[in-house]
């Protein structure tokens, strides 16, 4: 049965060395609920538990840290647990119950994620669930969101807001020369060819 052969605290953490040599950090609060001490001795079983249960809050308190700063989805943050090495069964039941609570939800950030893109510097639909992808919500639910935003968005008024945008630096060119690096930059927001060329031509006349 393994023994504690050292304890100190720091911070808000106890770092255990036992008489195997093996060396433990555990929350504070967990070590005083289990009196810890030197020279206690503890089971393989109760060590595993003490330790999946010091584990399961430290990555709730990390969690909570990381939504307080800015919305994040349940596939970002599963990937921030798996960074900082957490068992996946005790990412999954954080996460679980952080979204019961309500403090994850893709749809949610998902919308936001979208609207912020469309009101600052909107993109077509491919962009749009191509951004939601890379913050890895679901196909599924980014085309939904997507698609329900867009349906009542007219693709060439968005061209001519991302045309204003940039229409100092274009307006240097000769027409040509400006309409082509326009056509690229509008298609690399999702922006089809027929919605470009009007946006292209409308700010261009514009401009004259």
């Amino acid at each position: 049965m393994p023994v504690i052969t050292n304890i100190w605290k720091k911070g808000r953490y106890h770092y255990l060395t036992l008489d195997n040599n093996e060396k433990i950090s555990l929350l504070g609060s967990i070590a005083q609920k289990y009196s810890l001490q030197f020279h206690t001795e503890i089971t393989d079983t109760q060590l595993k538990k003490i330790k999946a249960e010091s584990d399961f809050q430290r990555g709730r308190d990390y969690v909570t840290y990381l939504l307080s700063r800015s919305a994040r989805s349940y596939g970002q943050l599963l990937v921030k647990l798996d960074e900082k090495q957490y068992d996946r069964k005790v990412s999954i039941k954080i996460l679980a119950e952080l979204k019961e609570a309500g403090l994850i939800d893709d749809a949610r950030f998902a919308h936001q994620m979208v609207e912020s893109i469309l009101r600052n510097k909107p993109g077509g639909r491919a962009f749009l669930v191509a951004a939601l992808r890379r913050k890895y919500i679901s196909r599924e639910l980014a085309e939904t969101i997507v698609d329900d935003y867009l349906r009542d968005i007219d693709e060439t008024d968005m061209a001519i807001q991302l045309l204003h945008g940039r229409w100092r630096y274009f307006s240097k060119f000769e027409l040509e020369t400006a309409r082509r690096k326009a056509y690229n930059y509008l298609s690399r927001r999702s922006i089809g060819y027929r919605a470009a060329k009007a946006a292209f031509d409308k700010v261009a006349e514009e401009d004259r």
